[in-house]
């Protein structure tokens, strides 16, 4: 395990099947594109949808809540999670962790979290309530007396299980900008006198300061959840700190795409284009 902390980390693995199969590796660079696509557009379709909304939520998380936008979050983090789940690398301990991440991905989309994340007092919304036969046959009445908060918990342990899936894929995607991306294999990163090539020099240096935006925002947030600042919610930080850790995650894999095709370029990604 430590040898995967060293210059020669994650390398692949002698004889395993997925290594060097060029159809195959084009396929996953045409899929990371696209899952960085993703990630890097959900911040600003929720920007926009609270632009023409009533509310802007504190976090990307609660726009769960939200009329229709709730759909896209749920869309694109199960899209994200079957994207992790399905990525093959370079040797399974590099799966393992992917998949693990895809399963946190699940876990934020079907475990919301909980309240209603909005300052504003009315708002269209959506929220999760059981309904008695008798309600059914007359307009649904929230009597003052009732806790409104429990409208915005799926159950009492659910904000714990999307927390602790946000952490694993946070923790994850910073590992991987880290150590997976960055790692040299010889073949393909060295010039004929060993050095790195140019491309590969650029992209580690992207790659390492998503890594950092991402531990930045895991501190951030974690400083929160033990200090409860009454200020946060006033800026929304929450949300914007949580979207630029969706960037850094988006452009992460639009490097590892190699941006369509278009930048970046290895001498071996150029010659598989032809």
């Amino acid at each position: 395990m430590l040898s995967e902390f060293g210059p020669k980390r994650f390398q692949p693995e002698p004889g395993y099947r997925y290594a060097r199969v060029e159809d195959y590796v084009l396929d996953q660079q045409v899929l990371a594109r696209f899952v960085g696509t993703v990630a890097l557009g959900l911040p600003f379709v929720m920007l926009l949808g609270a632009a023409v909304a009533t509310c802007f939520y504190d976090s990307i998380s609660h726009f769960y809540y939200a009329q229709f936008l709730g759909d896209v979050l749920v869309a694109a983090l199960a899209f994200i999670g079957t994207f992790l789940l399905a990525y093959r690398g370079e040797s399974r301990r590099e799966n393992r962790l992917a998949s693990l991440a895809g399963l946190a991905a699940f876990g934020i989309a079907l475990f919301p979290t909980a309240g209603d994340g909005c300052d504003e007092r009315e708002f269209s919304g959506r929220i999760l309530a059981d309904l008695e036969a008798e309600s059914l046959s007359a307009p649904l009445r929230v009597e003052p007396a009732v806790d409104v908060g429990q409208f915005f918990e799926l159950f009492a342990q659910a904000q714990a299980v999307h927390f602790g899936s946000a952490l694993v894929l946070f923790s994850f995607l910073a590992f991987y900008t880290f150590f997976v991306f960055t790692r040299v294999i010889e073949e393909e990163h060295l010039t004929a006198e060993g050095a790195l090539t140019t491309e590969k020099k650029r992209r580690n240096r992207f790659y390492v300061g998503c890594g950092l935006v991402i531990l930045v925002t895991i501190a951030a947030l974690g400083a929160y959840a033990v200090m409860g600042w009454s200020w946060w919610n006033d800026y929304n930080l929450t949300f914007w700190f949580e979207a630029f850790a969706l960037w850094a995650f988006g452009l992460s894999w639009m490097v590892k795409g190699r941006f369509y095709g278009f930048f970046l370029l290895d001498p071996r990604d150029k010659a598989m284009r032809g």
